[in-house]
């Protein structure tokens, strides 16, 4: 493995770390090598939240289905499963790309932090985009609605598969986002994924140098086998 050698004890520090080496593109290849093209979440689910920013955690899935009048306990799920959260959950909302309220706000994103979550994947509208930019807390979704999920969307799912941009995916899965999109590794294979990744990262940084100092494009590919 290239570079210092990653704590793999679950925790903060290891999702840190991983953030800080790897990105969405390096581990979509990775998972193309294995014959798995298809844990990209479709595009449309972006970040709102700016910055030089990678989200790195495992997913806790939620299920959000359009309801037309207000539920005998509002939020009574989404609630439970942020009260459960604990240090490196993401939470992956499937809401179906549906935009027709805001799923996940500044509340809710403040919850979940001190939950010890790192970041929210919404496959359908968020709110309060100035206060998830403040709080600087990684957020993609398919897009903004100031209006409230109250009788209008309600999670009635929690912790089971789901399909988010077009990709199911399951609690305990390792979600890796950024800029370029999200990235969804089966936890059966993350072991072998993130060591995989790792080493591409490594070579794409000798073979970037090297492209630097002037290398030509095709003598560099001949060497290194990655692009």
């Amino acid at each position: 493995m290239t570079g210092p050698e990653i704590d793999r004890t679950e925790g903060a520090s290891y999702y840190e770390a991983l953030a800080g080496r790897l990105y969405a593109a390096v581990v979509s290849d990775v998972l193309d090598t294995l014959g798995r093209r298809d844990r990209v979440l479709a595009p449309g689910l972006s970040p709102v939240v700016d910055g030089d920013w990678t989200l790195v955690g495992r997913a806790r899935t939620a299920r959000a289905v359009p309801v037309a009048e207000r539920p005998a306990e509002p939020y009574g799920l989404l609630l439970a499963m942020i009260d459960s959260m604990a240090g490196g959950d993401v939470l992956v909302l499937a809401g179906g790309g549906r935009t027709s309220s805001g799923l996940f706000g500044g509340l809710l994103a403040t919850a979940v932090r001190a939950a010890g979550g790192r970041g929210a994947i919404v496959d359908g509208g968020t709110r309060d985009v100035r206060e998830l930019n403040r709080l600087a807390f990684p957020t993609l979704a398919r897009g903004a609605n100031p209006a409230d999920s109250l009788a209008r969307d309600e999670v009635v799912a929690i912790d089971e598969p789901v399909e988010c941009g077009g990709v199911r995916i399951e609690s305990g899965d390792l979600v890796v986002a950024d800029a370029d999109g999200t990235v969804v590794v089966p936890a059966a294979l993350e072991r072998q994924v993130v060591e995989l990744a790792l080493e591409k990262v490594g070579g794409e940084n000798h073979m970037r140098r090297d492209l630097a100092n002037g290398m030509k494009a095709s003598d560099a590919f001949a060497r290194y086998g990655i692009l």
